[in-house]
């Protein structure tokens, strides 16, 4: 995947990062991050009591929801995928776009309310979308274009 162009200045970044704490202390948050769809952390909050390599999770969170996205298209979806749910014995993890280029994840204890994890991440865009400006806006390059479908078909038909 191919880097991000983000560029935010300190204060952007102190501001994002102040976001993600002030919903960490509303419920039982075991850690937001903002990232890029190419699998960059931009900022994050974690639990300290939890021990969590910010750089592995965005990196999956990203394919996560890149795989999403493309799964959508591949069967025909007219709306790209704005919400992953994944429900655990011990968590429950959204992870969210932000604009077009940008993802947010948000991870609660399992007796969160859903209904709350969402409606904060709702907000949280809301309020990130001004801050990170047109640089959220710049779509992703397609994860699997026609051309690799036709060589993928033919590799697979030379198989059998």
């Amino acid at each position: 995947m191919a880097r991000s162009t983000l560029v935010l200045t300190p204060a952007q970044l102190q501001e994002l990062r102040g976001m993600l704490a002030q919903v960490a202390q509303q419920a039982d948050v075991r850690c937001a991050f903002l990232g890029d769809l190419s699998g960059q952390d931009i900022v994050s909050w974690n639990d300290q009591r939890v021990n969590v390599d910010m750089g592995s999770v965005a990196a999956l969170a990203a394919g996560d929801l890149m795989a999403t996205i493309e799964i959508g298209r591949m069967l025909g979806g007219s709306r790209s995928c704005n919400l992953v749910v994944q429900e655990h014995d011990e968590l429950t993890i959204l992870v969210a776009r932000v604009g077009e280029a940008l993802l947010l994840l948000l991870a609660t204890a399992r007796d969160v309310p859903l209904g709350w994890s969402r409606l904060a991440i709702k907000r949280l865009i809301d309020r990130i979308l001004p801050i990170v400006g047109k640089a959220a806006m710049v779509p992703p390059p397609q994860a699997v274009n026609e051309d690799f479908e036709r060589s993928f078909s033919t590799q697979l038909d030379a198989i059998w």
